[in-house]
C-alpha cells in the first residue's frame, strides 16, 4: 500500500494503519529531531509529539505531495517548539570540547556530530533543515519565523562557522 492509500484509511479512524505510518517514518522523524535537539532522550520525546500532531492534523495532508516531506516539517516544527521551552527554562552548558586527534577515518556524520553542537542554534537549525532535510527556503522561513533571506543568510554563516570548526578540528580534511 503506498501513503496515500494508508492516510485514506487512517481518515477512517482506523488507528492501526497510523502505526504502520510510525513504522515507516520512525527513523527519519527521529534523525530530524536529534540533528536540531542534540540529545537523544530530548530527540525522542520530540519524535512522539510529531507523531501525535501528525495523528491529529492528518486530515490537512495534501496527498499530492510526500507523506515523508510533510512529517519531516512537522518533526522540525515540534523540534523548534521543543528549542524554544528550553531556551526559556534550561539553558544547555557550555561544551568544552579540544581537538584531541580523532581516529583517521571519519565519516560526515561523525563530523556533524562533532561541530553541531558548537553552531548557534538558529545556524544549526539552518544547516539540518536544509542540507540533511532537503528542505526549501520558504519552508525553512516559514518553520523558523524568519524571511527567506535570513534563511539564506543562516544557512551562509553556517556553512562558513561549520567549514572553520572543521579545519580547526580536523585539519587533515583541508577543508
Amino acid at each position: 500500500m503506498d501513503d496515500r492509500e494508508i492516510v485514506r484509511i487512517c481518515l477512517k479512524e482506523n488507528s492501526e494503519a497510523f502505526e504502520w505510518i510510525v513504522a515507516r517514518y520512525r527513523d527519519a522523524v527521529f534523525w530530524t529531531a536529534y540533528h536540531l535537539v542534540l540529545d537523544y532522550e530530548d530527540a525522542r520525546d520530540v519524535a512522539q509529539q510529531c507523531f501525535l500532531k501528525a495523528w491529529h492534523s492528518l486530515s490537512t495532508y495534501d496527498p499530492e505531495k510526500p507523506l515523508r516531506s510533510w512529517i519531516t516539517k512537522i518533526a522540525a516544527n515540534c523540534a523548534i517548539d521543543f528549542l524554544r521551552g528550553r531556551k526559556q527554562s534550561d539553558p544547555l552548558p557550555e561544551l568544552s570540547i579540544s581537538p584531541e586527534p580523532f581516529e583517521r577515518v571519519l565519516d560526515i556524520r561523525k563530523i556533524f556530530t562533532r561541530i553541531a553542537p558548537l553552531l548557534p542554534e538558529r545556524q544549526r537549525i539552518a544547516i539540518v533543515l536544509r542540507e540533511i532535510e532537503g528542505m526549501d527556503f520558504s519552508d525553512i522561513a516559514r518553520l523558523m519565523d524568519c524571511t527567506e533571506s535570513t534563511a539564506r543568510n543562516l544557512l551562509s554563516q553556517a556553512k562558513e562557522s561549520f567549514r572553520k570548526k572543521t579545519k580547526e578540528f580536523f585539519p587533515e580534511y583541508g577543508l
